[in-house]
C-alpha cells in the first residue's frame, strides 16, 4: 500500500501532490468557512447542485476529493467498483447536529437539515459523484492518528481481494477551524512485506511529511 497523491486543504491554502494552488487558495480568507468553500467549489465548474445544502464538514471534504479525483484523471461518470471511500474525522457532523437542534427548538426552518446529520453522508456524495461502488465508512478518532490510519487502511486491502485504490484521510471542520488531507492510497504490486511494523512506519513518515 502506497500513497499516489494528496490534497491538502486549511483555512488559507490548498496544496495537491505539493504544489500550491494559488489561483483557488486566494478565495479562502480564513474566518467565513462556508462562504469561503462556496467561492472555492464556483470556480471547479462542477455540475453538482447538492453541493450548496451541504454542511461545512462535507463541503470541505467533497472539495478536497473533487481537486484529488480530478487531478489524478478520474471521471465522474464510469462506475468504478474497485475505489472506496473512508473518511476519518474528530467532531464529524457535530455542526449538522447543532444546526439540526436549532432547527427543533424553532430557531431556523430548514427542513432538509437532518439529512445532514447522517454521518455517511459525507461518503456517500463523494462516492455518487464519482460513481464509487467500494467500501464506505466515517471513522470517528480524536485526531489525525497516523498508526490508526495506516491499520484502518492496509486491513482493508488485506481483506478485500477487489479493492485497488481507497480515496482516504482526514477531514475536520468546526467552529470556523478546518482540515482536510485525503490521499488515494493504492495496492503495492510488489509482494507484501513481511515486517507489518517497518511498512507502518514508512507510511506514518510519508504522512507526517504531507501533514
Amino acid at each position: 500500500m502506497f500513497i499516489k497523491s494528496y490534497c491538502r486543504i486549511t483555512n488559507h491554502s490548498i496544496v495537491l501532490d505539493g504544489q500550491r494552488q494559488e489561483t483557488l487558495g486566494k478565495f479562502l480568507n480564513g474566518h467565513h468557512v462556508s462562504e469561503d468553500l462556496d467561492n472555492v467549489f464556483e470556480q471547479l465548474d462542477a455540475d453538482y447542485p447538492a453541493f450548496f445544502g451541504m454542511d461545512e464538514f462535507s463541503k470541505l471534504g467533497f472539495i478536497t476529493a473533487e481537486l484529488l479525483m480530478r487531478h489524478n484523471g478520474y471521471d465522474t461518470e464510469t462506475f468504478k467498483p474497485d475505489i472506496g471511500v473512508v473518511i476519518h474525522s474528530r467532531s464529524g457532523t457535530l455542526g449538522a447536529d447543532y444546526h439540526l437542534l436549532r432547527v427543533m427548538d424553532g430557531l431556523s426552518d430548514d427542513t432538509q437539515a437532518y439529512k445532514r446529520t447522517i454521518p455517511n453522508a459525507i461518503c456517500a456524495d463523494i462516492a455518487c459523484r464519482f460513481k464509487l461502488g467500494g467500501e464506505m465508512g466515517l471513522i470517528l478518532a480524536d485526531g489525525f492518528v497516523y498508526e490508526h490510519f495506516f491499520r484502518t487502511s492496509y486491513g482493508m486491502f488485506s481483506t478485500d481481494p477487489d479493492l485497488k485504490t481507497l480515496l482516504s484521510g482526514y477531514v475536520e471542520c468546526y467552529g470556523g477551524y478546518m482540515s482536510a488531507l485525503l490521499c488515494l492510497l493504492e495496492r503495492s504490486q510488489q509482494p507484501v512485506e513481511k515486517d507489518y511494523d517497518l511498512m507502518e512506519e514508512r507510511f506514518c513518515i510519508d504522512l507526517l511529511r504531507i501533514h
